[in-house]
């Protein structure tokens, strides 16, 4: 069986490390038959301090399901139309918003004083930082809205009437993110996966994986998420691992 595990606020509760006691439970993953995947809205890049070594070598599905590394390499990825892209450079230069784009792996921004995540990024000092005119291949773009929330109703129009973005806003970063149009966590996890999964997540970008998922848990109690959940428990990394260890014993062989 699959499982998959969303990283910040599901497997790290501080969104800088994974507790030692829910990597020791991961690393019990095949001796009951199972593989496990990670999807989170990081890039590979920002989650390989966080997974380690071992873990790192899983499958990745990363940039909230704009790419997939297995082994380490890069396997697949989806890209932002390139006019779409220039489009939401130039309304974000014009409003003077603060940016944060990925690539598979390099990434560019502006106004990243502002940027609530921006300590997460590239903790290892292994990607490039380049403007975001030169950015090859964009895959997931952020914007922070802070106090500019007046505009969140003009850009997602904007965005929605082109049709070429996937929108997911977080009300507690007062981020936009923009992904390429329908692709999500799920919609890479269906074209990668054809078997059931069990999925482990916490918030708004988890509902479409926990909708396909055979069994869901959410960590914590974002109330959006709850009704889609089969399971929850709180975000505590004992409670965690427990609820991974006992699903790992529930469905082996299944």
């Amino acid at each position: 069986m699959n499982f998959i595990f969303d990283l910040d606020g599901t497997l790290s509760i501080d969104g800088f490390s994974i507790d030692e006691k829910i990597k020791k439970v991961l690393a019990q993953a095949s001796n009951y038959g199972h593989k496990i995947n990670f999807a989170s809205a990081r890039s590979y890049r920002d989650s390989l301090k966080m997974l380690g070594e071992e873990l790192a070598q899983e499958r990745v599905f990363g940039l909230n399901g704009g790419l997939v590394y297995e082994k380490g390499h890069l396997v697949l990825e989806h890209n932002l139309d390139p006019v779409g892209y220039q489009e939401a450079l130039k309304y974000c230069r014009y409003y003077n918003l603060p940016y944060f784009v990925d690539n598979s792996f390099n990434y560019a921004t502006d106004n990243e004083e502002y940027l609530p995540f921006i300590k997460m990024v590239d903790p290892l000092n292994l990607a490039q930082k380049v403007s975001a005119d030169k950015l090859k291949d964009p895959i997931k773009m952020v914007v922070y809205l802070g106090n500019h929330g007046d505009l969140l109703a003009d850009i997602s129009y904007r965005t929605k009437e082109m049709n070429l973005f996937e929108l997911i806003y977080h009300e507690n970063e007062k981020c936009l993110y923009l992904n390429p149009s329908n692709i999500s966590k799920a919609s890479t996890i269906k074209e990668v996966l054809d078997k059931p999964y069990i999925a482990f997540g916490n918030d708004k970008n988890d509902i479409n994986m926990f909708k396909d998922a055979l069994y869901a848990v959410q960590v914590g109690r974002y109330p959006y998420l709850k009704m889609y959940a089969d399971d929850q428990v709180d975000a505590d990394s004992q409670l965690v691992a427990a609820k991974i260890l006992e699903l790992f014993q529930e469905f082996q062989g299944k």
